[in-house]
């Protein structure tokens, strides 16, 4: 569980993203931030988030779980105060100040959707969330589980995370160097896309946050992939981690978020 203080971002990527400093200055802090921003248009979604709406209209705790694989765990971040649900938790409180927010990080690498389901009552539901981020999909496209069972994985998970009173934000691959080495893979991002789109469940689409990073030349593909070309490293958690946050707290308090950029 990653429960961190407003005050300050524990361990944060700054400068080239190749150094890590615990306690930065928000200058630099924010400084990275500029580095991974991205359009609104790019990286928001249109559907509403009631549950996480209410928690904080209650005064309630948001609790939010990060359920997915190697990349939700923070395989390749030099702490766990780099992976990217702590810096979701960082900035989420940064940017809705007076909430408590809680991210408990429920990333297992390797897993593929089908093992996450299996976990989901024990990981995520006993957590009581408003909110759940599910990062699926990378190792069934390389494992090549079958599109069509991908597919009925999600929607059954869906409704399994909705009859248990949260909502849900789909967070979709990251691009990957060398992709022609998994032939499916970007078949595997529609498929998720498409039953986003059918339940009408979010997507952070951060294989397009990504992309256009590195399209621009804000990020090389060593800030943001370690050597293997499939794990993310500090760099790529930051901008994932601010991003999202950013997402979400324009959702839920528009004025907060505004009032803090």
């Amino acid at each position: 569980m990653i429960h961190a203080k407003a005050s300050m971002l524990a361990a944060v990527v700054i400068a080239g993203f190749s150094t890590v400093l615990a306690g930065a200055a928000e200058d630099q802090v924010a400084a990275g931030r500029t580095r991974c921003a991205v359009s609104g248009e790019l990286r928001a979604f249109t559907q509403d988030l009631p549950n996480a709406r209410a928690a904080l209209r209650e005064g309630r705790t948001l609790t939010i779980v990060a359920l997915g694989s190697s990349s939700t765990q923070g395989v390749g971040a030099t702490s766990p105060e780099t992976s990217y649900p702590a810096v979701l938790q960082a900035e989420l409180t940064r940017l809705l100040p007076g909430h408590d927010i809680k991210v408990i990080n429920q990333g297992v690498g390797g897993n593929s959707a089908l093992q996450m389901f299996h976990r989901m009552d024990e990981d995520v539901i006993e957590e009581s969330p408003s909110l759940v981020i599910w990062q699926t999909g990378v190792n069934d496209a390389i494992q090549d589980v079958g599109i069509d069972r991908f597919k009925r994985i999600l929607r059954k998970g869906i409704v399994k995370l909705r009859e248990a009173g949260t909502d849900v934000v789909f967070m979709d691959h990251q691009p990957v160097p060398r992709a022609e080495r998994y032939p499916l893979y970007r078949d595997y991002l529609m498929a998720l896309r498409e039953v986003a789109a059918e339940t009408r469940t979010p997507v952070y689409r951060r294989f397009d946050v990504m992309a256009e990073l590195l399209r621009e030349g804000r990020l090389r593909n060593d800030e943001i992939f370690s050597a293997d070309s499939l794990h993310m490293v500090d760099g790529g958690y930051f901008c994932v981690g601010t991003t999202l946050a950013r997402t979400i707290a324009e959702k839920l308090s528009p004025r907060a978020a505004e009032a803090v950029r």
